[in-house]
């Protein structure tokens, strides 16, 4: 889930494309915290989430409606759609506590598997989980940065590949 297309991973995309690698260093940083900081709410409560199916299914619903939203706002989107004041570390942190992908990335990792050995350890998972999810978002907006020519020129074509994976991620939400 670090590396899928959702809320982060795309606006870490468009960040990457439009200030390049360096000025979206704060947005990442920020998304990174706000990862962090549910993943230890999720820690936290891991155990009584899992045993409360609704509030899974309402997650799953808000989720998988709002990234169908986001891939509806992605495949309409122009190359000079984006506003300057969204590589902040305040939109990447806010931009968290909207993420359902997120919760759910933490309700799954922390409470849903069994480990054995040293990865039972919840804190040691939420490390990892924070640092894959942080990796995924600045290898997303690396590669935002690298496709910026790229983009410019087959802007329809990448939205739209963009937009069906986000479209594939909320029907996976369902698996």
């Amino acid at each position: 889930m670090s590396f899928t297309p959702g809320p982060n991973t795309i606006m870490a995309m468009v960040s990457g494309q439009t200030r390049g690698f360096a000025r979206s260093l704060r947005l990442n940083l920020g998304m990174a915290v706000g990862m962090g900081v549910i993943g230890i709410a999720a820690g936290l409560f891991a155990d009584w989430l899992q045993r409360a199916p609704t509030f899974i299914t309402v997650m799953k619903v808000i989720g998988s409606a709002y990234l169908v939203y986001l891939a509806y706002h992605v495949m309409i989107s122009r190359p000079d759609d984006n506003s300057a004041s969204t590589a902040s570390f305040t939109t990447g942190l806010l931009l968290q506590f909207t993420n359902i992908k997120c919760y759910l990335y933490f309700i799954t990792g922390l409470g849903a598997f069994s480990l054995t050995g040293a990865l039972s350890a919840i804190p040691l998972r939420w490390t990892l989980m924070v640092a894959l999810g942080a990796l995924g978002t600045l290898t997303w907006t690396l590669g935002g940065q690298l496709i910026n020519r790229f983009y410019h020129r087959h802007f329809h074509g990448i939205n739209l590949i963009v937009g069906a994976l986000l479209i594939f991620s909320a029907i996976d939400l369902w698996r």
